[in-house]
């Protein structure tokens, strides 16, 4: 009697290993895929920036949509101290996005420039964006979800186009 319980018990055993092997195998697999919405973003970017480099599609696109969609001075109207806000993105060391902040006073022509590393790894790629409908900028926050880390025109379709092509180029950086 005792034989076939400790038979039964082995058999749980090498079931239950079994299935978390096969349920392991099943998850890995997944991540490996790329959706078509990805895929075919991705290739129209390649075509749009004319390069073959993921990666450098998803930059040009970021860095040119924080150009086009710029919060300038002249969008500041009734504002006591109007000032254009420029963003700039580039690459680090691997796994690092440099962010460049250029604050132009008009008024009386001076120049602020910070700057800010973003370490990718370990990080949520999914950036949130907010739009406020009071305001006339939308902020992208970064890894707290709390603090902006880049500001642009109030224009809610562009900072969702940013947070995307943002968050397809953390995934890529987080690929290595």
């Amino acid at each position: 009697m005792r034989h076939y319980v400790y038979q039964a018990i082995r058999a749980a055993r090498w079931l239950t290993l079994g299935l978390i092997a096969a349920t392991s195998f099943s998850f890995a697999e997944p991540a490996l895929l790329e959706s078509n919405e990805q895929v075919n973003y991705l290739s129209q970017l390649k075509r749009q920036h004319a390069t073959t480099s993921d990666r450098t599609a998803l930059l040009a696109e970021v860095n040119h949509l924080l150009s086009q969609h710029a919060l300038r001075a002249g969008y500041q109207v009734g504002y006591s101290n109007p000032q254009d806000f420029l963003f700039s993105v580039s690459l680090g060391q691997p796994g690092e996005l440099l962010i460049r902040e250029e604050i132009r006073n008009t008024q009386n022509t001076s120049i602020e420039v910070r700057s800010k590393r973003v370490n990718v790894f370990g990080i949520d790629p999914f950036v949130n964006y907010a739009c406020p409908p009071q305001g006339i900028r939308c902020v992208i926050f970064g890894e707290d979800k709390k603090t902006a880390i880049l500001t642009i025109i109030r224009d809610p379709q562009a900072a969702k186009d940013l947070a995307r092509a943002i968050s397809y180029l953390i995934r890529n950086l987080q690929r290595g």
